[in-house]
C-alpha cells in the first residue's frame, strides 16, 4: 500500500471516529468519572450512617459498578483475582438492593 491509499483511507474514515490518542483519553474518562462517583457514593454514605439513616442505595450503586468493571476485566484478561472481586462486589450489590427495598416499605 503506497502513501497515496492510506491517505485516501484516512480520509474516507468517518469524522466521527476517534484516533488512538482520543480513544485513549474517553477510556480514561470512565475511570475519572468512576472514581468520583465512588467518592460521592462514600461521603452520602458516611453522611446518612453519621445520621443514622439507611444507604443501601449508596453501597448498591458503587457496588453494581465495581461488579461491572471487575467482571468486564475478568473476561478480557482472563486473571481469576477479577472474577473472585466481581462475585463478591456482585453479592454486595444484590443484598443491598434487597436490603433497600426490605427496609423501605
Amino acid at each position: 500500500m503506497d502513501k497515496k491509499e492510506i491517505l485516501a483511507k484516512n480520509k474516507q474514515r468517518s469524522r466521527n471516529t476517534l484516533d488512538e490518542r482520543e480513544q485513549r483519553i474517553y477510556n480514561a474518562s470512565f475511570g475519572v468519572g468512576a472514581v468520583v462517583v465512588g467518592i460521592l457514593c462514600l461521603c452520602f454514605s458516611i453522611y446518612k450512617a453519621l445520621h443514622h439513616e439507611m444507604f443501601y442505595e449508596d453501597v448498591a450503586i458503587i457496588t453494581a459498578y465495581l461488579c461491572t468493571t471487575f467482571l468486564y476485566q475478568f473476561k478480557n484478561l482472563k486473571k481469576v483475582w477479577y472474577l473472585i472481586a466481581g462475585i463478591v462486589t456482585g453479592i454486595i450489590a444484590l443484598a443491598s438492593v434487597a436490603l433497600f427495598f426490605m427496609v423501605t416499605k
